[in-house]
């Protein structure tokens, strides 16, 4: 009788969903920042804000191109991706997922065509057509997550408005690192005036970036205070996050690496309107933004089910 219970007291405890999925969310959400900004700037219908928005609409494409692929590897019977369709389920977020994602690189890709084309009347449609669904994309992963009853860190309400500023955040950082690259090396023709047109547009961008970061950290502290003055389940993962395992992840690279010194120096106004302050200040966000993908997959699993 002893030993039995021994055995069954090791049973080892597996974690269902790893990287692969960390970086698949990731990715949906820098491809829901680059759509975003893309119809931001559309829409604003100015010569200065159209290379931004030609950035965002072929980015979104590119970046979303390899999100299947995680999802796919992930299944490791990938042949049966198609198992989602035949047996729908429409009180499950995963379901309403399988559609976004279908829908989603079509009008994406019409989208992106006419704002090429700079036939901006048809772009400011499909681009407002297709927001909902590319903010979808990326919050049904945090809605799909945050209804998991079992699981003290997903089971909030914070986690899919998280996620969506949390995109944002990334989104832009990228973008921006991207413009400099392109004033630096791809604009040498510029005139003086359209160089500092398109750097005023980028410190826009940085003006934006910085003010989701202040609530994307307002969120993480909202749900750190709750982990630490809940039940059982809830404490264990605060105590992983700030004491334990998770702890160098969690508050050396998504707090500080990717929170706290960003913020720090994009409130120096030396350092935010300068090239280099900004694109270091935004390359530590997106590395602290994988981070958190990371930690919120194989955080909300480390504790066990009860």
């Amino acid at each position: 009788m002893e030993a039995s219970a021994q055995v069954i007291y090791n049973v080892p405890y597996v974690i269902p969903m790893a990287y692969f999925i960390a970086i698949y969310f990731y990715i949906t959400g820098l491809s829901m920042g680059f759509y975003t900004t893309s119809v931001v700037a559309v829409l604003m219908g100015k010569q200065e804000w159209k290379p931004i928005g030609k950035i965002g609409a072929v980015g979104a494409l590119i970046v979303f191109a390899t999100a299947p692929l995680f999802l796919l590897f992930d299944l490791t019977q990938m042949l049966r991706f198609w198992h989602l369709f035949p047996f729908l389920n429409f009180r499950s977020a995963v379901t309403w997922g399988a559609f976004f994602l279908t829908a989603y690189p079509p009008i994406g890709l019409v989208y992106a065509w006419y704002v090429l084309k700079e036939n901006y009347h048809p772009a400011k449609i499909w681009g407002l057509f297709g927001l909902p669904i590319a903010v979808s994309v990326h919050g049904y992963t945090g809605f799909s997550l945050a209804l998991e009853k079992g699981r003290a860190f997903w089971n909030t309400s914070l986690n899919p408005i998280l996620f969506l500023v949390s995109a944002m955040v990334s989104g832009l950082a990228l973008i921006i690192i991207i413009g400099h690259i392109r004033c630096r090396y791809f604009a040498k023709n510029q005139n003086e005036e359209q160089k500092a047109a398109d750097l005023r547009i980028i410190n826009t961008l940085v003006t934006m970036m910085y003010l989701f970061l202040i609530v994307e950290l307002f969120l993480m502290a909202s749900d750190l205070t709750v982990l630490a003055n809940s039940k059982a389940e809830e404490y264990l993962t605060y105590q992983l996050l700030t004491q334990g395992k998770l702890a160098p992840l969690f508050l050396g690279v998504e707090l500080t690496l990717g929170g706290v010194i960003p913020l720090i120096l994009l409130s120096i106004k030396r350092i935010r309107l300068h090239p280099i302050g900004q694109c270091t200040a935004c390359a530590f966000i997106l590395c602290g933004i994988l981070a958190m993908r990371i930690l919120i997959v194989l955080g909300g699993q480390s504790v066990m089910l009860h």
